[in-house]
C-alpha cells in the first residue's frame, strides 16, 4: 500500500486506508475479503469495503488504487480475476454518479485500473465511445489487448476504426488493423483499405501487419517479390536494424554458403534473422523464407542452432524468444530434440511461458517429427500452460487444412521412407543394404545376400565417398525419427484406449494398414467394430492383410464401421482368454499394455453415488502421490493463498468427461509430508476445464458414477491405484476431516 502513497504522493491515502483496516480489526484486507479459503471474493464484503472508503472521502482514484492494490496482492490468480470482477458494478455506479473524476482515475491508473477502467466503461460502450477510443494509444499490452477485443465487438464503430489507420501514431494503426482482420470475412472485407494503407506505410511492423493480412508477403507490386535479393536485405536493414543483434555476433558464427557457392554475406545473414527479430508477434515470415531458400540448408541450420547455443547462454531472455521461432522454423531436425529438452526443463524454473512460446515455435518446425512432438505435449505434459499451447497450435494448424485435430495428429505420422512392405534401401554404390521393421517396432539391416547384420556398417574404402556418407547419415536420422516416432504412437495409442477413440474404416486402413510404422502397431492389438459404445465385433489385423476373429475365422471389415481399441473391460473372460492365447501362439508382444490391462468395474451400490470413495483414507507421502498422477496426465488444482493446494484433476475432453481427487492438502515447494486421500468425483469436461468445482451449481453436474461410463471409471481407477500404491496405512476417521 505505501507504494501506491508513495506514486500518488498523497499520504492522507494511506492514512485513510489505515484508519479503515483499525476499524475493522483486520490485518489484511485480502483475509477480510475471502470467505474460509476455497469460497471465493465475496461480493458482499468487497462493497462494504468500498462504501466504507467512500464514506471516508477517498476519490475515486485512491479507492481504484486499493483496488489494483488488492489484485496484486492475491497469489491466486482465480482471486485476482474474482476481484475486478466483483469491484466492476461499484465503480459503474461511479461511473455515473462521479463521470469526470472516475474517467480521470481510469487514465491515471496503472496498467491493470486501466484494463479495469476499460472493462466498466465497455459495460455502456456506445455511452462511452469516446473515451475507450481514447486509449489507442496506451503502450499496455494487457490494455491493448482488451480494447481490441473490446473493439472487435461493436461492428457499428467501423469508421472510427477505419480512421485509426490514418493516425500518426503505429500503435493506433495496429490496432485498427488486428480489429478488422478479425471483422474480416464475416460480412466486411478490408483487401481495398489495407492495400491503401500498405502503399503508405512506413512502419516495419505495421507493413509486416499489413502484408500479411493481404497475403501479399513475397508477392504483387508492394510485396518482396518484386525487389532482388539484395533489395530486399537493404530493405530488411533499413533503420539500423541491425544493432538489435548486437548480443548475437560478440562471437562468430560458422560459415553459411549460398546457392551459387559464395559465401553468404554477414548483412544477408542478420536480414533473415532480422524478418523474426523485428516483427510484433512471432511466426513464419515469408520473407525470410524468401532469403533462407538461396543458403545452404545444412549450413544454415547449423547457424540458427548457434544463434539458440547464444541465446541460451544469455539467459534465454523472454523479450528475444523470437529466437525460439528462427532457430524451430530453420533448424532442422537438430533443434527438435534441444527444444523438446527446454520445453521440458523451463517449467520446473518456474518459466512457463517460455516453455509455452517453445512449444508454438516447434509446431513450426516443417518436419512431422516436430508435429509429433507438439501432439504428445497436448496429450499428457505435467504443466497445464505448455499443454494448453500445444492444443492452440495443433488446433490452427488443423483448422488450416481444414480438419480436426484428430485427422491431423494421423497425417503427420511419418513413413521415414519405408515402402509398403516395410522396408527401405541404403545405397553406398558398391554396396547395398536393406532395412527392415519387425513386429516389435525395431529395424533389422541386411546386406545384398540377405545376411542379417547386427548394424548398418560404416562406409568403407570400395564404397562411393559421397553416396556413402549421405546414406549412412540418413540411416542415423531414420534411427532416431524411429525412435521418437515410435515412443510418440505408443502414447496415442494408450489414450485411445483409455479415451475410446473410434475411427472411420477408410480412415483406419490409412493411418494403420497404409502406414508402415503404423502397420505393426495394428497387428499386435486386438480391435473392435462400433455402435456407438458398444462392442459389436472385434478382430485382429493379420502381417498378411487379412483381418481374422477370435475363433480365427476370416473377417470382412465393413464399409461404414467405426473401429476403436477393444478394451478388455469389454470382453467376457472366455473371449479375453482366447485372444490371449491367440497372440501367443503367433507369437506376438503387444506394443502397448491391452489384454494383460487391470480392469476395474464399480460396483452396484458404488454405482447409485457420486463419490468415489474406495481410495478415502489412504495415508502416502505427497510427493509420490502427485508425482505419479501428473505423470498419468492429471494438473494440480487451485492453489490458494498461502500455497496450499487440495485436489488434482484431468480432463479428457475427447471423451467429454474428466476426474477430480481431493485430498488432505499440500503446499507448492513444500511438498514431502504424508496426505490423506479422500473422494473422487467425475465431471462434464466443460465443468472441469477451468481447474475447480466450488460451487453448489458445478458440484450438482457430478455424474452419479454408474453414469460413468464403464472404460473411462476402469482407466480412472487403474491410474489413482498406481498412484497410491505406496501407502501402507488408513486414516478410518476421513470423513470427518472432509465435513
Amino acid at each position: 500500500m505505501e507504494k501506491y502513497a508513495k506514486n500518488l504522493q498523497d499520504e492522507e491515502f494511506l492514512r485513510r486506508c489505515r484508519v479503515y483496516m483499525l476499524l475493522k480489526n483486520t490485518y489484511y484486507l485480502q483475509d477480510y475479503v475471502i470467505v474460509s479459503g476455497t469460497q471465493g471474493v465475496n461480493r458482499g464484503k468487497l462493497e462494504e469495503i468500498f462504501r466504507n472508503f467512500d464514506s471516508e472521502g477517498l476519490a475515486v482514484s485512491y479507492q481504484l488504487a486499493a483496488l489494483v492494490w488488492l489484485h496484486d496482492a492475491f497469489y491466486n490468480d482465480r482471486y485476482k480475476r474474482e476481484a475486478l470482477e466483483e469491484a466492476e458494478h461499484i465503480f459503474a455506479g461511479y461511473l455515473k454518479e462521479r463521470r469526470e473524476e472516475t474517467l480521470a482515475a481510469f487514465l491515471s491508473a496503472e496498467a491493470v485500473g486501466r484494463f479495469f477502467g476499460l472493462r466498466v466503461m465497455s459495460r455502456e460502450a456506445e455511452v462511452n465511445k469516446k473515451e475507450i477510443l481514447g486509449f489507442a494509444q496506451d503502450n499496455s499490452k494487457l490494455v491493448k489487448e482488451e480494447l481490441a477485443e473490446i473493439l472487435s465487438g461493436q461492428r457499428g464503430w467501423q469508421e472510427e476504426v477505419k480512421s485509426l489507420l490514418s493516425s500518426k501514431k503505429a500503435a493506433e494503426r495496429e490496432l485498427a488493423i488486428r480489429v478488422m482482420l478479425r471483422w474480416q470475412g464475416e460480412s466486411e472485407d478490408y483487401k481495398e483499405v489495407f492495400s491503401t494503407a500498405l502503399e503508405k506505410e512506413k512502419n516495419g511492423k505495421v507493413r509486416e501487419l499489413l502484408e500479411k493480412a493481404l497475403n501479399l508477403e513475397g508477392e504483387g507490386s508492394s510485396g518482396a517479390k518484386m525487389l532482388s535479393l539484395e533489395d530486399l536485405v537493404k530493405e530488411i536493414h533499413k533503420g539500423g536494424k541491425k544493432r538489435s543483434l548486437a548480443w548475437a555476433y560478440e562471437a562468430p558464427f560458422s560459415v553459411v554458403h549460398r546457392a551459387g557457392g559464395q559465401e553468404a554475406g554477414e548483412d544477408y545473414l542478420q536480414a533473415v534473422l532480422l524478418c523474426y527479430a523485428v516483427v510484433d508477434g512471432c511466426g513464419v515470415s515469408t520473407k525470410a523464407a524468401m532469403l533462407a531458400e538461396d543458403l545452404n540448408r545444412e549450413e544454415f541450420a547449423v547457424y540458427v542452432n548457434e544463434l539458440f547455443d547464444k541465446w541460451m547462454e544469455a539467459g534465454a531472455e523472454a523479450k528475444k524468444r523470437w529466437v525460439l521461432y528462427a532457430a524451430s522454423i530453420h533448424g532442422g531436425f537438430e533443434i527438435i530434440k534441444r527444444l523438446q529438452h527446454q520445453v521440458q526443463e523451463w517449467p520446473q524454473q518456474a518459466r512457463g511461458a517460455i516453455a509455452a512460446e517453445a512449444v508454438k515455435a516447434l509446431s513450426l518446425n516443417p518436419l512431422p517429427q516436430a508435429l509429433l512432438i507438439v501432439d504428445g505435449i497436448s496429450r499428457k505434459f505435467k504443466f497445464k500452460q505448455v499443454k494448453a499451447a500445444a492444443g492452440q497450435a495443433l488446433e490452427f494448424a488443423a483448422a488450416q487444412l481444414g480438419i480436426s485435430r484428430e485427422e491431423l495428429a494421423d497425417r503427420i505420422v511419418p513413413d521415414l521412407g519405408f515402402d509398403g512392405n516395410g522396408e527401405r534401401s541404403f545405397d553406398y554404390g558398391e554396396r547395398k543394404f536393406r532395412v527392415a521393421i519387425t513386429p516389435a517396432l525395431e529395424i533389422e539391416v541386411y546386406d545384398e545376400s540377405g545376411k542379417k547384420l547386427k548394424n548398418m556398417p560404416s562406409p568403407g574404402k570400395r564404397d562411393d565417398e559421397k553416396k556413402a556418407a549421405a546414406a549412412y547419415e540418413e540411416f542415423k536420422q531414420m534411427k532416431k525419427q524411429m525412435k521418437m516416432t515410435v515412443s510418440s504412437q505408443k502414447m496415442r495409442l494408450e489414450l485411445a484406449l483409455s479415451s475410446g477413440r473410434k475411427w472411420g474404416t477408410e480412415a483406419w486402413e490409412q493411418l494403420f494398414v497404409k502406414n508402415p510404422v503404423m502397420h505393426q502397431f495394428a497387428i499386435g492389438l486386438v480391435w473392435g467394430i462400433y455402435e456407438g459404445e458398444e462392442l459389436l465385433q472385434s478382430f485382429r489385423y493379420m502381417e498378411d492383410g487379412s483381418f481374422n476373429t477370435e475363433d480365427e475365422e476370416e473377417y470382412e471389415l465393413p464399409q461404414e464401421g467405426r473401429i476403436g481399441l477393444v478394451h478388455p473391460i469389454e470382453l467376457s473372460r472366455e473371449s479375453l482368454e482366447v485372444w490371449k492365447q491367440q497372440l501367443e501362439d503367433y507369437e506376438i508382444r503387444q506394443p502397448i499394455e491391452q489384454l494383460e490391462r487391470a480392469v476395474y468395474a464399480r460396483t452396484g451400490e458404488e454405482g447409485e453415488g457420486k463419490n468415489l470413495e474406495r481410495f478415502g483414507g489412504m495415508i502416502l507421502n505427497d510427493l509420490s502421490f502427485g508425482g505419479k498422477l501428473q505423470t498419468a496426465g492429471w494438473y494440480r488444482g487451485p492453489v490458494e493463498d498461502g500455497g496450499c493446494f487440495n485436489t488434482y484433476y484431468r480432463v479428457d475432453e475427447d471423451a467429454g468427461i474428466g476426474a477430480q481427487i481431493s485430498f488432505s492438502g499440500s503446499f507448492v515447494g513444500g511438498e514431502n509430508e504424508d496426505i490423506t486421500v479422500y473422494e473422487g468425483e467425475f465431471y462434464p469436461a466443460e465443468t472441469l476445464k477451468k481447474g475447480y468445482v466450488y460451487s453448489d451449481e458445478d458440484k450438482a453436474k457430478a455424474f452419479l458414477l454408474k453414469d460413468v461410463p464403464e472404460r473411462y471409471f476402469s482407466e480412472i481407477v487403474l491410474q489413482l491405484t498406481k498412484a497410491t500404491a505406496s501407502s501402507q496405512e488408513r486414516n478410518e476417521d476421513w470423513r470427518k476431516e472432509t465435513g
